[in-house]
């Protein structure tokens, strides 16, 4: 049953809402608790549900979502007949794209077919999923998670509301401060029969594969399935921020990364360990390979070869790979992109409005 569905995903998200983070990458290769990327979650809660056959819709300019699914072994998806897909072109929406190649999703003899954005970060069972949307017989089933104050951080998700039978009857932007509201993970299981006929029958040209299911919930049966574990979405930079110290949460941590059945996979990389040198203050952070620290590191987030040097000190902050934060450097409430050296300089920002140092600035 389970290997009877193949795994479109969706990265079509605005660069937009993560403004100069995104600069250089789509949000789908945003770096998640140092080593991980944000596509790394729908492609392996897919995985563990037994998926096998993934295609990946993205914009264009996706080199450095190429650069991290070259190796497609590292999520087990290095196969002869299947495995790992990527469509890119000149569309602007995901439907767009879907039409574009649907050759290659009609040549798979699978029948069922589960949709997945990027910027919504969760570990999914979705083999639960699988087996309700299987027994409910409903047309579509679509995955929520019910927040009590979504207006914190879920402005602009969809809200979903179901009548007694569990059926889909509104799906809207949550711009209201209501509370208690089902926010949609935009996960979707549908048969690929059912999902072409409603993209070729679409009223118009522009409109996203979740917009277009939403639209038919009149004429379908959609039942809701609810997520209870953790959820975050990637569509500010503050919650990107949020996002990353949540994880530094070792009850969050657990969580998502430390489920023997749902493990999250990631791009493999060889590296050596973390050098830490006898004086360093290290506190609450999460600490990628081949760091070398000398410096203080409070509650904060390192990915690979990040040199923090004596004398410096980073809190509250995500450094990206490759950077060098100088003798003399402080830094709170600050994101870092790739690739920079600091040095002698004092730099704070706000919890809700991180300062990021974007890659290829100049001081």
């Amino acid at each position: 049953m389970l290997a009877n569905y193949t795994g479109i995903i969706t990265s079509f998200e605005s660069r937009e809402l993560l403004k100069n983070l995104t600069a250089h990458r789509g949000i789908a290769t945003v770096p998640i608790a140092g080593k991980y990327r944000a596509i790394d979650f729908p492609l392996s809660y897919m995985i563990n549900a037994g998926v096998k056959n993934i295609h990946v819709l993205s914009s264009k300019n996706c080199r450095s979502l190429r650069n991290h699914l070259e190796v497609s072994k590292s999520w087990g998806l290095n196969r002869k007949n299947g495995g790992l897909t990527i469509h890119s072109g000149d569309g602007t929406t995901d439907t767009e794209l879907l039409i574009e190649n649907f050759q290659d999703l009609l040549k798979v003899k699978n029948e069922m077919v589960v949709i997945a954005p990027t910027y919504m970060i969760a570990n999914v069972d979705l083999e639960k999923a699988i087996q309700f949307h299987e027994l409910s017989e409903s047309d579509v089933t679509v995955i929520y998670k019910n927040i009590p104050n979504p207006s914190e951080h879920f402005l602009g998700c969809d809200i979903l509301e179901f009548n007694e039978k569990n059926h889909l009857t509104r799906a809207c932007a949550n711009f209201l401060p209501k509370k208690n509201q089902n926010i949609s993970l935009e996960i979707f299981l549908i048969k690929k029969s059912l999902l072409m006929s409603l993209i070729m029958s679409r009223p118009n040209n522009e409109l996203s594969l979740k917009d277009i299911i939403y639209r038919s919930k009149n004429n379908l049966k959609i039942e809701g399935f609810e997520h209870k574990e953790y959820l975050s979405c990637l569509n500010s930079l503050s919650n990107y921020f949020r996002t990353n110290m949540d994880l530094i949460n070792s009850n969050i941590l657990k969580e998502i990364f430390f489920n023997e059945d749902r493990p999250i996979f990631s791009k493999i990389k060889d590296s050596i360990p973390t050098h830490y040198l006898s004086e360093e203050v290290v506190k609450n952070s999460i600490i990628s390979n081949e760091c070398f620290i000398e410096g203080t590191v409070i509650n904060s987030i390192l990915s690979r070869y990040v040199n923090i040097e004596k004398g410096a000190t980073v809190e509250n902050c995500i450094i990206l790979q490759n950077c060098t934060i100088k003798s003399g450097t402080t830094l709170k409430n600050v994101i870092v992109d790739k690739n920079m050296i600091l040095e002698n300089t004092e730099l704070e920002g706000n919890p809700s409005y991180p300062l990021v140092i974007q890659k290829k600035y100049n001081f």
